[in-house]
């Protein structure tokens, strides 16, 4: 566990922790409309990375199974990797609730055989025979989505898969540059779009989701769900902000839902508590935290996006 996480735990527990545990009892997770889907899903997500990581299974599967017994109903994982791993203990935690929840994986491929077998992976793993939300991972640029709506690509793979009931919504994800992602939406009716959204973004004057993307998909209906909320952990290392500051102001943005990555209960606990309790932040508490934020390097704090060569004296992002 990383130090930022490690001190938001002790500090949860040294501090809040009969502040959580009054939290938790005073009442549901809030929900929101997934966009177009109609569908209800909580206000925090929980992400498959930091389950799949977990070396022990059953502390996995019990930190998923919490998470759904405190009220969280939709779970993010993908084919790769950790969060492939993810898949199979959702599936393995979850079986028995299987029409209570949602499940949302991801596709890094870009032809329709290989994706093809990433969904015939995911059923397995998830133990089910329809998925809730698929989603095209990581456009990254425009040789991407050449690709992706190309002959033999993924999206063919997507229209016979969602014809035959074995995908039921279709989204897409992104967290290099908004313009792709804006051109993305103009192509092809989506239902969802997975973006960073934090109160660093906010503040990044290079690029910004929030400013060029989100207005975008809000007109168009789409379910808006929030990744990077704590700058994947840099934000907290950095002290540039608290968790309850940074989840309040992505929940206080027009999102259906925000991916949290809790890989133990205290995790889960101290989440779930602020959730329960938020209160949206004003448009002046908006625009002081990214004040703050903005006297940060924004390529420490967002080293996944990808940088303007055009903006003299801009930092380069790199993608991840």
């Amino acid at each position: 566990m990383s130090n930022s996480r490690r001190d938001f735990v002790k500090a949860a527990a040294a501090t809040t922790g009969l502040a959580v545990q009054a939290a938790l009892a005073a009442g549901e997770v809030p929900k929101r409309t997934l966009g177009k889907t109609g569908l209800q899903v909580s206000i925090m997500g929980l992400g498959g990375a930091r389950t799949g990581n977990l070396e022990d299974p059953k502390a996995a599967a019990a930190v998923i199974r919490h998470c759904y017994e405190m009220g969280v109903n939709y779970f993010d994982s993908a084919a790769a990797g950790a969060y492939g791993l993810s898949q199979s203990r959702y599936g393995s935690a979850l079986k028995d609730v299987r029409g209570k929840i949602i499940f949302s994986t991801k596709t890094r491929h870009r032809d329709a055989t290989q994706s093809q077998l990433d969904l015939d992976q995911s059923l397995a793993n998830f133990q089910t025979d329809y998925i809730d939300l698929y989603q095209v991972h990581n456009v990254i640029n425009e040789s991407d989505i050449e690709f992706i709506f190309g002959k033999r690509g993924v999206m063919e793979m997507i229209e016979k898969a969602r014809k035959a009931g074995k995908i039921r919504f279709v989204g897409f994800t992104g967290h290099t540059e908004p313009a792709i992602l804006n051109k993305m939406m103009s192509l092809y009716d989506f239902d969802t779009i997975l973006m960073p959204l934090s109160a660093t973004d906010g503040a990044n004057k290079q690029k910004s989701f929030e400013k060029e993307t989100l207005p975008i998909a809000k007109k168009k209906n789409l379910g808006i769900i929030a990744m990077k909320t704590l700058g994947a952990g840099a934000v907290l290392r950095e002290k540039a902000a608290t968790v309850e500051e940074c989840l309040r102001y992505v929940w206080s943005l027009p999102v259906s839902t925000a991916i949290l990555g809790c890989d133990r209960m205290a995790h889960v606990d101290g989440n779930l508590a602020l959730a329960k309790t938020v209160k949206p932040m004003t448009a002046s508490e908006m625009d002081g935290l990214r004040r703050r934020m903005a006297g940060f390097q924004m390529a420490q704090l967002e080293p996944w996006k990808l940088g303007r060569e055009e903006d003299p004296g801009g930092p380069i992002y790199r993608a991840d």
